[in-house]
């Protein structure tokens, strides 16, 4: 499992698993930038190469504006620059659409930005378990996506500036890691998870057993669907405690 280690920030283990699905649309692209670690997760809409491009561009671009502004709201617009010209260019029929969350960490603090329904929670040093990603829309329905701003309440993106020094780790996912749930769970898949997680991500545990933990859930859930885990674990600030 690919590891990204930045000393006196945290560790990252991440990965992606096509599942039973004919094209791999997650995309995950991390980043030791400037001015930040910066961590993104983007889930095209469909299961063809259209969708798989429009996470993948959007991935590498907020990534790289986000590690280097340290700004997730940057790293989306950037990222919604990019493909809609790749959709402008693109044949009629062909263009992609992408959910994406997209954290910046620095010692002490998060600055995470989203757009669609992929999922982010915090494990606190405690054991605790707390969703991120509230609201959480889905990618065509609101529409809240890469390319398409959130319509009528809420801005897009949506914006989470917060201190972590009572994070043990964060997890950044594509919605395929909630495709156990009931049908009724699903529809508020952020909060459904948490007794899942308070289990499978306890502080305790490594991040790359959680990591691999979560994708075999996946694997069983239902509809198959492409899956992507990011395991941020934090390395408390000098003077804290391990």
């Amino acid at each position: 499992m690919p590891l990204l280690y930045v000393p006196g920030v945290a560790r990252v283990f991440y990965d992606s698993i096509q599942n039973s699905r004919h094209t791999q649309a997650d995309y995950v692209a991390v980043l030791d930038g400037s001015w930040a670690l910066a961590v993104a997760v983007c889930d095209g809409a469909g299961d063809d190469s259209d969708a798989a491009d429009a996470a993948q561009i959007s991935a590498q671009i907020a990534a790289a504006v986000t590690g280097s502004t340290n700004s997730g709201v940057q790293g989306l617009h950037a990222a919604r620059t990019y493909l809609q010209q790749r959709n402008e260019d693109a044949p009629p029929g062909q263009e992609g659409i992408t959910t994406a969350v997209v954290a910046a960490i620095t010692p002490g603090l998060l600055d995470m930005a989203w757009a669609g329904d992929s999922p982010a929670w915090a494990v606190l040093q405690d054991g605790k378990v707390i969703p991120l990603t509230v609201p959480s829309c889905h990618p065509c329905g609101t529409p809240c996506n890469v390319e398409e701003k959130h319509e009528g309440e809420g801005t897009w993106p949506h914006r989470l500036l917060i201190y972590t020094d009572d994070y043990a780790r964060i997890i950044l996912a594509s919605d395929g890691l909630t495709a156990h749930l009931p049908l009724a769970g699903r529809a508020d898949h952020m909060n459904a998870m948490l007794d899942d997680l308070a289990r499978m991500a306890a502080p305790d545990l490594s991040g790359e057993y959680v990591a691999a933990s979560l994708l075999d859930m996946a694997r069983q859930g239902r509809g198959r669907d492409n899956t992507t885990v990011a395991v941020i674990d934090l390395i408390p600030r000098e003077g804290e405690p391990e």
